[in-house]
């Protein structure tokens, strides 16, 4: 599995790629990338480690389990003679700053595709197109086609976001050659701050704050996991702990009665 693309901070660096440019929305979250094994095992990796089964982030849960139930194998076997060389890249959306619409926002979003075989990135409109027709959702594009010279990091507006009342956390920038950018929103809110400080109290808090809990403890972990990950973050709650797990049980089977 190769390693993730390297980002440009144009905050930082105000430079920009060859010719023209595909800009999109950066969406907030975890980065994740994935290839599909000779053997038609998908594995999936962060920026630092491959997840091994069930080692994933509880945050991270929800995107592998939407690559797995929709990514097209049989599909891309066809459209590609050496599908284990490539690697697919993305974000598991999760909490940072921005609150999200949680159940329109896709759980894993598309951003790149390495194929050493056809020379490393794909095209941002290749790739895009990959992801959609492979089953999977792609980032969405704020602009296409913009050339070099018509991109002003000092001047870069940000548009209103399709998942959240607010505009975009940011903007990615691709251009045809292999480079990327991002320019993040110097206006995004803080990152929120807990109002618990335990294992107990948060599950009591986020729980009885989830509409969609269910007797699944599993699946309705995974999903606080997601959607408050930077809420448990400040509260210095772990999610994939047994105290965390015990509580959400807890709490579900009390919900229950």
């Amino acid at each position: 599995m190769d390693p993730f693309p390297t980002y440009v901070d144009l905050a930082d660096n105000p430079t920009t790629g060859q010719g023209h440019h595909w800009v999109f929305e950066h969406v907030e979250g975890v980065p994740l990338r994935f290839t599909l094994q000779s053997d038609g095992r998908l594995v999936f990796a962060g920026k630092q480690r491959r997840y091994e089964d069930g080692s994933e982030p509880p945050s991270v849960a929800p995107a592998i389990e939407t690559v797995r139930s929709g990514f097209r194998r049989d599909a891309f076997r066809e459209a590609v003679a050496d599908p284990d060389s490539v690697t697919f890249y993305g974000i598991a959306t999760g909490q940072h700053r921005i609150e999200y619409d949680w159940d329109e926002l896709p759980a894993f979003l598309g951003y790149d595709v390495r194929v050493p075989g056809r020379g490393g990135l794909l095209t941002p409109e290749r790739a895009h197109a990959s992801f959609d027709r492979l089953g999977l959702a792609p980032a969405p594009p704020i602009d296409r086609e913009v050339r070099a010279d018509a991109i002003d990091p000092g001047r870069e507006q940000f548009p209103d976001s399709d998942w959240a009342d607010r505009p975009v956390a940011g903007l990615v920038f691709a251009d045809k050659h292999g480079w990327r950018g991002r320019l993040l929103d110097p206006d995004r809110p803080p990152e929120p701050g807990a109002s618990f400080d335990s294992p107990e109290s948060a599950a009591k808090a986020l729980v009885s704050a989830d509409s969609a809990a269910s007797g699944n403890v599993e699946a309705t972990l995974r999903r606080i996991a997601r959607r408050h990950r930077a809420t448990l973050a400040d509260g210095d709650v772990d999610p994939a702990s047994a105290a965390f797990r015990s509580a959400v049980a807890e709490h579900l089977q009390r919900h229950s009665k």
